[in-house]
């Protein structure tokens, strides 16, 4: 009887982990207030992107100038350079419940005051770029209060399933807000004229595209109050509270300041911690890297116009999405840092592959040569799969930074991995065309699959800490 049963429990206990991670899904899909906060965050991330979207559209209508084009991409990132650390550390003594529904309000305020420039005068673009620049200050304290809500709302063993589906949606509201809504909204609207008196203002369909993100805002605003506010208590913010009524304005100074330079200390005193930090950073200049890469690749080894880049976002955007909903049932089986590991590794050797078959098509089809139908299978399913390995990257390495952060300080940590990505994401979307064209588009893929691997080599030294591993197996 003992030798038959000793292969039964074995056969099930890959199958109870599964439905242990079905349950876990399905207990966060039927949180209320989670699903609150993910529709908050699904509009407010499209609704950004699309007004990224219209703001660079309306900078190439009225001056094709790629200048003025770089100042509009400027004006998106450069404010989490100097603000984002800064961010966390205010967000940290601060109730999220009341900096996430302020800020979609002040986000909805200078979307508006964007619509009434542009009406106004549709030639002078300084005051759009600097609403745009102010629209993204504001984002940099709702982007760590939207991140340390999480753990708040669904606990720290629903943590992966939850961050998975925040993944998804990230990945989709790039999708739509740069591809769906900007369309939508030019499709919905026709120009008209408002008249004011002795003055005639022109609206054109695109503008209307600001005014429907502003309507956005309010409605992610009016979400966010939907969640009780009980369920955004933490305690450590009632002494905050007490330091705050306490202190004066050079005391305040100087606590920011310390809480800024703490919030570099946490990051470096846990290794693993540092290691996630990095990592996440690394990971989404890549996806920039692709983005940013995606035209000239569709020309050089395609031969296909800069428009069909879609062809390339969109099997990758699929593979991130896929993969994402697998993320909890593989993170058990594998491990987190094996997995992001295996991620990373299976990054490098994609890239590698994109140069290597286009020289094999060459080869197997000279006739066709980059038109073939072959190659273009091929590299769908490669970019594809490049999705899948940066998803095995990108939750567990969040899941990790969300857990070792320490409840107290996680804002300013969010908050300094935002800085260091956009700090490394800025110098990419200025240089990464220059690179290419001076490196040469395939040697630039692999020197970047060298660096991935060199990187995964320092990564191959962190290790997840017993205790955390016992923990993650019990749950």
């Amino acid at each position: 009887m003992s030798l038959q049963s000793t292969p039964k429990s074995q056969s099930e206990q890959p199958t109870r982990k599964s439905a242990n991670s079905q349950a876990r899904i399905r207990r966060v899909l039927h949180n209320r207030n989670f699903l609150l906060l993910w529709m908050a965050q699904l509009i407010s991330l499209t609704i950004l992107n699309a007004t990224n979207y219209g703001v660079i559209v309306l900078v190439n209508s009225v001056t094709q100038s790629v200048f003025m084009a770089g100042l509009a991409i400027i004006a998106f990132t450069l404010p989490a350079i100097p603000f984002s650390a800064i961010a966390g550390a205010v967000v940290d003594r601060l109730n999220k419940r009341q900096v996430l529904w302020i800020s979609n309000i002040l986000r909805m305020l200078t979307v508006l005051l964007m619509f009434v420039s542009i009406v106004l005068n549709r030639g002078n673009l300084w005051p759009l770029l600097l609403l745009t620049y102010c629209t993204s200050l504001i984002g940099q304290f709702f982007i760590p209060a939207e991140g340390t809500s999480i753990p708040l709302l669904v606990g720290e063993r629903d943590l992966m399933p939850a961050l998975s589906l925040f993944n998804i949606s990230i990945t989709i509201s790039q999708a739509l807000g740069f591809l769906v809504l900007g369309r939508v909204a030019t499709a919905l609207f026709t120009p008209f004229d408002i008249h004011l008196g002795k003055h005639i203002f022109h609206v054109q369909s695109i503008d209307m595209l600001f005014l429907l993100v502003a309507i956005l805002y309010a409605v992610c605003a009016v979400l966010i109050l939907c969640i009780p506010a009980r369920h955004f208590t933490e305690p450590h913010l009632k002494e905050a509270q007490r330091e705050r009524e306490q202190s004066t304005t050079q005391e305040a100074l100087r606590r920011l300041w310390r809480d800024l330079n703490q919030g570099w200390h946490i990051v470096r005193a846990d290794s693993l911690l540092f290691f996630s930090v990095v990592q996440l950073s690394v990971v989404g200049i890549l996806q920039l890297l692709i983005g940013e890469l995606a035209g000239t690749f569709v020309q050089e080894a395609l031969h296909r116009p800069p428009e069909d880049m879609a062809l390339i976002l969109a099997p990758a955007g699929i593979g991130l999405v896929g993969a994402s909903v697998l993320m909890t049932p593989l993170t058990e089986r594998l491990g987190r840092i094996r997995l992001t590991l295996i991620g990373f590794i299976s990054l490098a050797v994609g890239f590698l592959l994109l140069p290597t078959t286009q020289w094999l098509w060459t080869r197997l089809d000279p006739a066709h040569s980059a038109t073939s139908p072959g190659l273009f299978w091929t590299i769908i399913c490669l970019i594809t799969l490049l999705g899948v390995a940066m998803a095995c990257v990108n939750i567990p390495t969040n899941t990790i930074m969300q857990e070792r952060a320490p409840e107290s300080g996680r804002a300013r940590v969010l908050a300094f991995q935002f800085m260091l990505y956009n700090s490394g994401s800025i110098p990419v979307l200025l240089f990464a065309g220059a690179i290419a064209q001076w490196l040469g588009f395939n040697l630039l893929i692999v020197v970047l699959a060298a660096a991935m691997l060199v990187f995964c080599y320092w990564a191959s030294h962190f290790t997840e800490p017993p205790k955390k591993a016992q923990h993650h197996s019990e749950s």
